[in-house]
């Protein structure tokens, strides 16, 4: 369990480089019970590392099941990357789930403490650099100490037991119920330091909802068990853990992406999302920007002489038009924009980072690309060969237009009916303070 993401992932940004640069941290920004309790966290699992490193006997052995767990644990992070993405961006203000204590708990059974800290440090980097990268730094480490205070704690129970020789998996009734124990243990300090930080954080959020939902918490009671499992394979059959993995990618889809349904919606013809999901996302989003200090850009996108194609062509051809479009659109933006079919032949797209200059460079790519599309359509007649598109593209930017989406997309559709009453296939900044610029 963590705590939620500041915003999508996008390209390496001002935001990645304060990960390395602790006194830019935001962290210095929270109210000071939040502060205290962070840096308690904090503190504390550095120390259990720094304390537990003096003493720890590292094999190569060791080593080596260090290797494999980074691997597996890389492997399943970018295999459900895409599914996290949306996950994280819908996140907020209650404790996130996610399957990353299967790895840390499955070390906590096969490595000493300063390695299991370690593979806690390979997953949480890893999906920051790949899946949550515009998080706040100081979040991440401290869900990551979390994650490190709970590993400690569980294996304080496994040594207690008298039970475990590590790296092992205790036998029989007493040892499963020793494995219980210790997954019990990991939970509740996860849980309780994650939902202490959560509710100092928002002290006028509902109960409830600092809780999460309580079927979440099969979620981690599945992957303590899964880390079971994949420890034992490891000490055993090494060899099995590819299949396993098999096993983790497919739970993971099966248990997180009917929570994502409930909340994404996305358009049947273009597979985009669809303007009711992109407006529950977006307002967030662009709160948490502005908490960041960052800007952001809105684009509307109007195709030229659509009407035509559906009027001359027929609709299933227009229907071909619009899965283009929206091909091209995902490939044209960047990693971590929202992009939506607003309606029609109308899109939208949200660019978080995004500056004047992103802007021009965008509108440059996805008007060349419509332009050197060569498509050819089914219409009742036969096949149509179409030499090429264009659009009127319209863009507003956070702060300058505005600080919701239901400014930018104002100024957006503004600055959109301009580019098109100025000709085909432009790209229009709304009206500012500094003139607007037309792309051809």
């Amino acid at each position: 369990m963590s705590v939620s993401a500041e915003s999508p992932p996008a390209r390496m940004t001002g935001q990645r480089l304060r990960f390395v640069q602790p006194s830019r941290w935001r962290l210095w920004e929270l109210p000071r019970p939040v502060l205290a309790l962070v840096l308690a966290v904090d503190v504390a699992a550095a120390v259990l590392v720094a304390m537990t490193s003096v003493h720890a006997t590292i094999t190569d052995t060791d080593l080596v099941r260090f290797a494999i767990l980074s691997a597996a644990a890389v492997v399943h992070l970018e295999g459900a990357r895409h599914i996290e993405r949306l996950r994280e961006i819908t996140v907020s203000g209650s404790p996130y789930v996610n399957l990353k204590s299967l790895w840390s708990f499955t070390a906590v059974l096969l490595l000493p403490l300063p390695l299991v800290a370690a593979v806690v440090a390979v997953t949480f980097v890893y999906a920051w650099a790949r899946v949550d990268g515009q998080s706040t730094a100081s979040k991440k480490v401290f869900t990551a100490a979390t994650f490190v205070l709970a590993s400690g704690t569980a294996a304080a129970v496994l040594a207690a037991s008298g039970l475990v020789v590590r790296p092992g998996v205790p036998d029989g009734p007493l040892g499963a119920l020793v494995l219980v124990a210790a997954g019990v243990a990991w939970w509740f300090v996860n849980f309780a330091l994650v939902v202490g930080v959560v509710a100092l954080s928002a002290p006028d959020t509902s109960l409830s909802k600092v809780l999460g939902d309580p079927a979440d918490q099969l979620i981690v009671a599945a992957a303590l068990g899964l880390g079971i499992g994949m420890a034992a394979l490891l000490l055993h059959q090494p060899w099995l853990v590819a299949i396993l993995m098999l096993t983790v990618l497919t739970l993971h889809r099966g248990f997180l992406m009917p929570q994502l349904q409930r909340q994404v919606r996305t358009d049947a013809k273009t597979g985009l999302l669809s303007s009711q999901f992109f407006a529950q996302v977006a307002d967030p989003l662009l709160g948490r920007l502005r908490d960041q200090g960052r800007p952001a850009a809105l684009l509307m996108l109007d195709l030229d002489d659509f009407k035509a194609i559906n009027d001359e062509l027929g609709h299933p051809a227009g229907d071909e038009v619009l899965r283009e479009v929206a091909s091209i659109l995902r490939a044209e933006l960047r990693d971590g924009d929202l992009v939506a079919r607003y309606g029609g032949d109308e899109f939208v797209a949200l660019l978080p980072g995004a500056s004047t200059a992103d802007i021009d460079e965008i509108g440059i790519r996805v008007q060349r690309a419509l332009r050197e599309l060569r498509l050819t359509v089914t219409t009742t007649t036969g096949q149509v060969d179409l030499p090429g598109l264009s659009a009127s593209i319209g863009a507003a930017l956070m702060p300058e237009h505005g600080n919701s989406v239901d400014r930018l997309l104002l100024a957006a559709d503004t600055a959109e009916s301009r580019a098109k009453k100025s000709g085909k296939g432009r790209l229009a900044l709304a009206p500012s303070t500094t003139a607007a610029e037309d792309v051809p």
